[in-house]
């Protein structure tokens, strides 16, 4: 009886090496090296979180909180001046506040100089400079030494003058705003709105910003020129019922809105709008509103 039984075939193995006495057993293969990217992804988002804290921690050390600055000193300067005088102010990085008084020989200003913790308030000067002959204050803000990120510094204004002053504010940092003054105003900031409230201007007037926006609340006079514009932001102009002008408004990306009959706004294909119209009889103002992102409105009150 033949007892050759017939071998099971590996299926590691052809048929030949099993034979052959060449079989090798099967091993399993040595275990997966883990990619290091996971552990390298930490590391980074580890050292992102530290340096944010760190970066947290540091404006907290230097006093660029809410508030804006950690050092402050403050200096008042008053001037005797005849009816109707002109201020002059220059400033490069702060505020600009300015009040209408009753009294109209008296100019005051208020001057607040912030430094950070680092910063050192006595980098800043300011310069005033009264001309009797053409009843002009100068103010002018001088550094120093120039500011850097950890040592910032600026200055903030409070003023007060006679409400038939007439202004000429620039700052390029800060906001600007005028309350209850009726002369020629030329309000100017790179960055920082611009407003003027119970205002009753006359002659040339100007409020202008690059970024912020721009609002008017008062009266014009019918023989004077007035501009308000913006690069990027909103125009808010409101008018007594009973004023007379001309008005030329456009905006590139925004709405024109108004309540004044005469006054027409044609809306663009895309975007943007423009007006323009006669309200009242002449002698009749000159009023330019100029928007490139923004919208406007030119309301009566």
């Amino acid at each position: 009886m033949n007892n050759y039984q017939t071998p099971v075939q590996d299926k590691e193995k052809p048929w030949p090496d099993y034979y052959a006495g060449r079989y090798t057993p099967w091993i399993a293969p040595p275990p997966r090296r883990r990619s290091p990217w996971p552990w390298f992804i930490l590391a980074i988002t580890l050292l992102f979180l530290l340096i944010v804290g760190g970066a947290l921690f540091l404006f907290a050390g230097i006093g660029l909180n809410v508030a804006g600055y950690a050092n402050s000193a403050t200096e008042t300067r008053s001037f005797v001046v005849t009816p109707n005088p002109t201020l002059v102010l220059n400033n490069d990085t702060g505020s600009i506040h300015v009040r209408g008084s009753s009294s109209s020989s008296q100019v005051t200003i208020q001057a607040t100089k912030h430094s950070s913790a680092w910063g050192n308030v006595n980098d800043l000067t300011v310069s005033y400079v009264q001309n009797s002959q053409t009843n002009t204050i100068t103010v002018n803000v001088n550094r120093v030494n120039n500011a850097t990120f950890f040592t910032s510094t600026g200055v903030e204004f409070d003023v007060t003058v006679p409400a038939s002053a007439a202004l000429q504010l620039t700052t390029n940092t800060g906001s600007i705003d005028v309350n209850g003054v009726s002369g020629a105003l030329t309000l100017t900031s790179n960055t920082g709105s611009v407003a003027a409230i119970n205002a009753a201007v006359s002659g040339n007037s100007e409020l202008k910003t690059n970024t912020g926006s721009v609002t008017f609340n008062g009266s014009i006079d019918s023989n004077g020129t007035y501009q308000f514009q913006t690069n990027t932001g909103s125009i808010n102009v409101t008018l007594p019922a009973g004023s007379t002008f001309h008005v030329n408004a456009s905006t590139d990306t925004g709405s024109i809105t108004t309540n004044f009959a005469g006054v027409t706004v044609l809306h663009r294909q895309v975007i943007g709008a423009d007006a323009q119209g006669d309200v009242g009889t002449s002698p009749q103002a000159t009023v330019s509103l100029r928007t490139n992102t923004g919208s406007i409105s030119l309301l009566q009150q």
